[in-house]
């Protein structure tokens, strides 16, 4: 079969999916890009520092930038009217499309409809955040409308899910994909999980036996990194103390690092920005990952803290979590309640006052993510291609 995938620009969690894809005995992929974004170096606005991907392995599948190798904005302009001929030339049976507020993926709809090709949908909407009002009730309607054009959807999650469900899409149309991370790059660490934490709880002098909280993601408002330091704080004060590695850059740098001024026995590390091939080794260091987020649609750092062996706590903002998501409640991680600063630091304390249930939520942890990158790097194609009648 042959799969043509449409998306603005090389993200770093697609590309090594994409390269698995193209080595499938069913398939014949062709990626095609509207931005050299991430290829090329950019200023990012929320890391607040130049940015490109090392990890992008775009010698490993076929792909063209529609648009030569010029950056342009990932934002709803987006557009590349090369893409009907290159399309024509593929001929390709199936389109994949990501999500629909760009010119460029509703160019892609409009060939597909009329050239009566099937076509595939990935997003990780969700609907765990405050919405509502006349513009959500519009755009509701739009997206229904748009979605009864789509002929499959490869989903993330259990919230994902749910999402197309209250958008009347029905459950044959649903294949399970999960979002795919750096299958390569995390096995080998996991293999080497002991050497890589050692490395990196050396270079922070902590002492072996303590207990290291992480958490990853650019520093913004909506990340909340901030909601740990203060959970750290009030354990603190009942004797209780942790090592937090705030992994990440942004605006908000400066404000976390007062509001860790004046701890006693906790302490609090701001490694900045870490490239993705170095992460492995912060996850590999931590005891329990946090993800505090009030906007988080399905993370791609939770994927990866899971496959490192971490047991997550995550707020129910989150759309990484449910029954069979990264985050499985009781099994492998603890679900709190968003900007709830008693709720959050219960969870770690029970967590941390009960070794071996750490343990056996870590295990869990990588099990699902072994699992789940299995999936995502190739072992949802035959379902894609058996419920699509290809």
């Amino acid at each position: 079969m042959k799969l043509a995938i449409v998306i603005s620009h090389p993200i770093q969690h697609f590309c090594p999916q994409y390269a698995s894809l193209a080595h499938h005995p069913l398939l014949e992929v062709k990626v095609f890009f509207a931005s050299a974004l991430g290829f090329k170096k950019y200023i990012d606005p929320n890391f607040k520092r130049e940015i490109s991907w090392g990890n992008l392995k775009l010698d490993q599948f076929d792909h063209q930038f529609l648009n030569g190798e010029v950056i342009l904005p990932a934002d709803k302009a987006l557009d590349a009217p090369a893409l009907d001929d290159a399309l024509d030339l593929f001929k390709p049976d199936m389109l994949v499309l990501h999500g629909y507020f760009q010119k460029f993926q509703r160019r892609a709809y409009r060939w597909g409809t009329k050239k009566k090709v099937k076509m595939a949908y990935v997003s990780d909407s969700e609907q765990r955040q405050k919405r509502g009002g006349v513009k959500e009730w519009i755009k509701s309607m739009y997206v229904k409308k748009y979605f009864s054009g789509i002929d499959l959807f490869l989903t993330v999650g259990d919230a994902n899910e749910e999402y197309y469900r209250q958008h009347h899409v029905p459950a044959g149309k649903m294949v399970r994909m999960h979002f795919s991370i750096d299958r390569a790059l995390y096995r080998k660490a996991h293999k080497e999980k002991k050497e890589l934490a050692d490395r990196v709880r050396a270079q922070y002098d902590i002492p072996p036996g303590d207990i290291v909280i992480s958490v990853v993601g650019k520093l913004v408002e909506w990340k909340n990194q901030g909601d740990i330091i203060a959970a750290i704080k009030a354990l603190e004060r009942q004797g209780v103390f942790f090592h937090l590695l705030i992994i990440g850059s942004g605006e908000t740098m400066e404000t976390l690092k007062n509001q860790a001024s004046g701890l006693g026995g906790a302490k609090i590390y701001f490694p900045g920005f870490v490239n993705p091939e170095d992460l492995p080794g912060y996850y590999a260091a931590s005891d329990i990952y946090i993800h505090p987020a009030s906007v988080e649609p399905h993370s791609l750092a939770i994927s990866e803290a899971i496959y490192m062996g971490c047991p997550a706590i995550i707020s129910d903002r989150c759309g990484s979590y449910g029954p069979s998501d990264d985050v499985q409640e009781g099994k492998n991680g603890y679900v709190y309640r968003c900007g709830d600063i008693p709720d959050l630091a219960a969870k770690i304390s029970s967590l941390c006052k009960n070794v071996d249930r750490m343990m056996q939520f870590g295990e869990y942890s990588h099990k699902l993510g072994v699992e789940f990158q299995e999936r995502s790097h190739g072992g949802f194609v035959r379902d894609m291609i058996e419920k699509a009648g290809l």
